[in-house]
């Protein structure tokens, strides 16, 4: 008679896969009770070509120990719980550095990610978030459940012997190099503002100060005009007093000639002038 005691034999790994295809097919019926799992077998299911895709099962494998207790949909939140702790995974590693490019007329802002990534020093991972994408997009598990596809893809990880810390910490190490590549252009855009700014007000105060010579120039030249004219005028009124007296003197002695004195200038003849005095007699 068999030894009650005994502990069950571990489940094969077509045991467990027949009993994930079940576990996905009641979570897309809505977890139906009516979803059994002898039927998932010859579905010819999602998970069986998932796991046959990520995991190539060989006979030494087929009888390998495995987990008494399949894995369940709650999956995701059991491994949801490495969140609080996913910062101690790079705590060790030294913070990436970007030095500030001198002069150059690029847009620093339309830098390719690879890029960045590279010139932070991000070595190469066993698995990085990009494998992890092409996992979870992987059309064999891309019509199945989140959770499921969390199940799937930490079994194809574990396959390779990877936890999936590997790529989280492939993550946390890109978003550092983002932030640090973010806090060298904050840097550079203050640093360039305040030359600027610097720049801008000498200019400001050097164009104050050429508009002021400009305009004294320009004063001075206004005044130069103003003066020629006054002087002008000033003569004119002069000179008409003069032909004036000229004009009364030899006049007895002209026995009614013509008087050859002109009295005053003809009208514009002098800026802002008009026509004064007699005109010549006849």
């Amino acid at each position: 008679m068999a030894d009650k005691k005994q502990p069950s034999p571990p489940k094969s790994t077509d045991e467990i896969l027949r009993e994930m295809e079940a576990m996905a097919q009641g979570e897309r019926a809505g977890g139906s009770s009516s979803d059994k799992p002898g039927d998932a077998g010859s579905s010819g299911g999602g998970l069986k070509s998932l796991i046959d895709f990520f995991v190539k099962v060989v006979p030494d494998e087929s009888e390998a120990p495995m987990p008494n207790k399949p894995p369940t949909p709650k999956a995701p939140t059991t491994q949801r719980q490495a969140g609080p702790r996913v910062g101690d995974l790079v705590a060790g590693e030294e913070t990436p550095k970007f030095s500030t490019p001198a002069g150059t007329a690029d847009d620093l802002s339309q830098k390719p990610f690879p890029e960045i990534y590279e010139e932070a020093g991000i070595a190469d991972s066993k698995c990085n978030v990009d494998e992890l994408a092409a996992l979870m997009e992987n059309p064999t598990v891309a019509n199945q459940p989140l959770s499921v596809k969390v199940i799937a893809v930490n079994l194809a990880l574990s396959a390779k012997g990877i936890g999936h810390d590997v790529p989280i910490a492939d993550a946390v190490r890109r978003d550092r190099a983002l932030d640090a590549y973010q806090s060298m252009l904050a840097d550079r855009a203050r640093s360039v503002e305040q030359r600027n700014l610097a720049k801008i007000q000498q200019l400001t105060h050097e164009t104050e100060e050429y508009l002021k010579r400009k305009q004294a120039e320009m004063d001075a030249l206004r005044t130069e005009i103003s003066e020629a004219n006054r002087q002008s005028l000033d003569f004119s009124l002069r000179r008409e007093t003069e032909e004036k007296r000229l004009a009364s003197l030899i006049t007895p002695f002209l026995e009614g000639a013509v008087n050859p004195v002109t009295v005053g200038n003809p009208v514009g003849s002098i800026p802002g002038g008009s026509e004064t005095g007699p005109k010549p007699k006849a």
